[in-house]
């Protein structure tokens, strides 16, 4: 690590930059001028260093005397001039500078913001190509963590780098200032291993405002307000009062890119682009200003929206009351807290739920990473009353849901004992909150059949009793009136079914559940995200995104929960299908959701789901450290055997990818005999599965014969690929690949072709050996950055990376032969002889790994692609 943090002489590594570095060493190397532009505070100038460090010496000038001072020193050789904010240049400088460019005396290297007009001489020189553009952008959220870590030395926790990221929106110089100075001021620490931040301070810190003015720029008075406005409403309607009459404000701020306008339905709504920058702004305001903008806001969205607003509207509106000090009327409070519950907020439910029941809250302080419990205080402690039970009970969720189950019981004890609403609220605090999953199914129990139906079947999940939520489920579809209350338990029930009879039998449960619509949202939500889930494990990648389509329209903007699950789905159909990017950035967003807990999905479980695809992706590094992350995670879940297995799993599939296949093999064996011996036959048989790939198939196999059958498409190819590595078949192994591929498995195809090719070399088979090959790289192919574990990577120099380059003439009669043309045609374009074609086809064939004129396509497009870049 360079330095400590806070240590503002240490420079922070360079990450997530590799591919602008490459372009400009690339244009420099064929000519070409460079001009670097960004954003403010991505980070241009730092990327212009790092690219002369790693080309050759050059002159560096920063304004206009220098550069007059050094314009006649320049003789016949071209020199590398590097200069800082070129657009600031006075037109004589640019013009003495763009003539010696076009003469050759001197490649240019440059920065300047991105949409700040340059002086003409050298705007023409981008016109017409000479000087080409390399943009430096935000860090995305893997970006902001692998940044994060390369300074800080560990890793980041990551709800961490959630947070910071969502409030630096990835710019760079903002989040370097903020970690260094959240790292001073100790509110950004590592504890158990991790570096976790609790919060801002109080006030920013002199280097956070210093890098907010750089970014911002001088403000008028109407562009304060306007950024005020959407630091405390967020993202807001243009044509909101407020903001019409700040339209000109909005159209400054644009410009200089400190305001985003995104197209929303038929109309634009408005943002910070780093919320950093509106909250600094706001602090700066007397508090009397900004408790009369908060009324004013808060004025403007009730009368747009009506005079009580609900979800996301009505969360603000009160948000903006409750901090001018006007606390709405309880039913507005009771509202607030039932949106911040819904947004997974559990510490703004707890606060607008104490307000309802009329404890006062305390002064807002920055979220600690271990939260110190308070006592609960309600309106019966000072009066005698009992307190309303609509407030308290919102009060005991939120408190659940802060894994403050101790304290939310108390409040649930004090309620109507018999209350359906409480004893489902009761239920789910004793499973998850305080993990008493006994006592939570016999207090389920006591709930009528509609309402525990989902809620008994659930603990049965979390108890290891999959046979008995799949029960469940089969009785309420007997029951003779069939309600929907009933059947919401069957979406559970499929779930544990997919487990113990696989797939076939799940989907067969979830269609006898009619159709969907009349049903309450969460239940048609819960059906469709159970529907893609086992879609997904089926190979059926259409009803999968079918399901998931239909989950995206219905998902509520600000419901928690439906984005999880959606998120969760849709990366392991992308997994599936070995597009990684997409999987890992969606695995990112829900790994960020740091609280609420449920049969579908567990922190643990996405942090793990997140480090096997990045181990996928081939980025074992971060995979495995994010596998500390997660068993940090487990030590505060409830114990829930079926989530722990898919845990241990992904943990094994890490270890294998990282090259421990010791490791990986006592890991992928522990899951088999415990889920085989609970009846949960699909973990078993993914399980078994995994070891086999790993190096064991006869053990594999020989425990894959006691198994309970699993009737699922998928799960029928996995067992017989078990069966074809144990005995050692390559011509099975290549037909499994073809039928992965067919239900766009490609990864798992692509294995699969490479052990045949093995198999079929060591037999000295190597006509069939060249087709396996060719295979999976066709597969290989099909997917986004996955790849081939070390244990099924290509052997000997027939690997990708070791394949000998083709001759140019090699190449020539390829593209030719790609081209359609007959040998014969080849032989008399090239004045060659047919025989001369015929052998460097041959050696082509062999170095390509294909075995037909149509395996040369890809390989010779690519390479006219790299040619014609390599050109400009």
């Amino acid at each position: 690590m360079p330095g400590q943090p806070g240590d503002t002489t240490a420079p922070w590594p360079l990450v997530d930059r590799d591919a602008a570095l490459t372009r400009v060493g690339t244009l420099v190397a064929h000519g070409r001028g460079v001009l670097v532009t960004g954003p403010p505070g991505t980070g241009r100038t730092r990327l212009l260093r790092e690219a002369l460090a790693r080309l050759r010496p050059a002159d560096t000038v920063t304004g206009h005397r220098e550069l007059s001072a050094l314009l006649g020193q320049y003789g016949v050789s071209p020199r590398l001039l590097a200069v800082d904010d070129v657009h600031a240049l006075d037109s004589a400088s640019a013009g003495r500078l763009a003539a010696l460019v076009c003469r050759g005396r001197v490649q240019l290297l440059a920065t300047a913001p991105s949409g700040t007009p340059l002086p003409e001489p050298l705007a023409a020189l981008c016109g017409e190509g000479t000087v080409r553009t390399v943009e430096t952008a935000p860090f995305d959220l893997g970006g902001t963590a692998r940044a994060m870590r390369a300074r800080l030395g560990s890793q980041v926790a990551t709800d961490t780098a959630a947070r910071l990221y969502e409030r630096t929106g990835g710019n760079p110089l903002l989040l370097t200032e903020l970690v260094e100075a959240s790292a001073l001021d100790g509110t950004l620490r590592p504890a158990r291993g991790l570096w976790q931040w609790r919060g801002p301070a109080e006030r920013p810190a002199a280097r956070v405002a210093e890098a907010v003015r750089r970014l911002l720029g001088p403000l008028d008075d109407e562009e304060r307000e306007l950024t005020a406005l959407l630091a405390l409403g967020g993202p807001l309607p243009d044509d909101l009062p407020p903001l019409a009459r700040l339209a000109d404000a909005a159209a400054r701020l644009h410009r200089r890119r400190v305001v985003v306008a995104e197209p929303v339905g038929h109309g634009t709504r408005l943002r910070l682009r780093q919320p950093l920058c509106g909250q600094f702004v706001l602090a700066e305001l007397a508090p009397r200003t900004a408790h009369a903008l908060r009324l004013r806001l808060a004025d403007a969205l009730e009368a747009s929206c009506g005079p009580h607003p609900a979800g996301a509207t009505g969360l603000l509106t009160t948000a903006l009351r409750v901090d001018a000090g006007r606390a709405p009327h309880p039913d507005r409070l009771r509202t607030a807290a039932e949106a911040a519950l819904t947004r997974y907020d559990f510490a703004t439910a707890e606060r607008y739920a104490r307000l309802a029941i009329g404890d006062p809250p305390r002064p807002q302080k920055a979220r600690t990473a271990a939260r110190t419990p308070r006592p609960v205080r309600t309106a019966q402690d000072r009066t005698g009353r009992k307190p309303d039970a609509a407030s308290a009970l919102l009060l005991g969720r939120a408190l659940s849901g802060q894994a403050r189950g101790a304290d939310a019981e108390a409040v649930f004890a004090a309620l109507d004992v018999h209350c359906p609403d409480v004893l489902a609220a009761r239920v789910r605090n004793l499973a998850w909150g305080l993990r008493r999953a006994d006592a939570a199914a016999a207090l389920a129990e006591r709930l009528p059949g509609g309402p525990g139906h989902a809620l008994r079947a659930a603990v049965a999940l979390l108890r290891d009793r999959l046979a008995e939520a799949a029960d469940t489920g089969e009785a309420a579809l007997r029951e003779p009136s069939a309600a929907s209350a009933a059947l919401s338990c069957v979406p559970v029930a499929a779930f544990a079914r997919a487990e113990t009879d696989g797939s076939t039998a799940a989907l067969a449960l979830l269609r006898r559940c009619g159709r969907l619509e009349g049903r309450r949202e969460d239940d048609r939500h819960t059906h469709l995200a159970v529907g893609a889930h086992i879609a997904v494990d089926a190979g059926d990648d259409h009803g999968a995104r079918l399901h998931l389509d239909r989950m995206r329209r219905t998902d509520a903007p600000d419901d928690t929960c439906r984005r999880l699950r959606a998120d969760v789905t849709e990366a392991r159909l992308h997994r599936a299908r070995g597009r990684m990017p997409e999987a890992v950035a969606l695995l990112r967003r829900a790994a960020a959701v740091r609280d609420g807990q449920d049969w579908f999905t567990t922190r643990p479980w996405t942090l793990a789901q997140l480090a096997g695809a990045l181990a996928e992706g081939g980025d074992t590094t971060e995979a495995v450290r994010t596998l500390i992350e997660v068993r940090l995670a487990a030590r505060h879940a409830p114990r829930y055997p079926l989530a722990d297995d898919a845990v241990a799993l992904e943990e094994a599939l890490v270890l294998g990818r990282a090259g421990d296949v010791p490791g990986a093999l006592r890991r992928a064996d522990e899951v088999a005999r415990r889920a085989a011996a609970a009846g949960r036959n699909a973990t078993a048989l993914s399980a078994l599965h995994l070891t086999a790939r790993l190096g064991r198939p006869a053990a594999a196999a020989e425990r894959l014969a006691r198994l309970a059958p699993v009737a699922c498409p998928l799960g029928e190819l996995r067992a017989e690929h078990i069966r074809a590595l144990a005995g050692g078949d390559a011509a099975r192994l290549d037909h499994l690949a073809d039928r992965f591929a067919a239900h766009g498995r490609f990864p798992l195809a692509a294995e699969a072709a490479s052990q045949a090719h093995r198999l079929w070399r060591d037999a000295g088979r190597h006509r069939p050996a060249r087709s396996s090959l060719a295979a999976c790289r066709d597969h290989l192919a099909l997917t986004r950055g996955a790849a081939l574990p070390g244990w099924a990577a290509l052997p000997g120099p027939a690997a990708p990376e070791d394949r000998p380059g083709l001759t140019p003439r090699e190449h020539e009669v390829a593209v030719l032969a790609a081209s359609g043309l007959k040998n014969t045609e080849i032989a008399r374009r090239l004045t060659v002889s047919v025989r001369t074609v015929e052998n460097h086809l041959h050696r082509v064939y062999g170095k390509l790994g294909v075995t037909s004129r149509s395996g040369l396509n890809a390989h010779v497009e690519t390479g006219a692609r790299d040619a014609q870049l390599v050109g400009e």
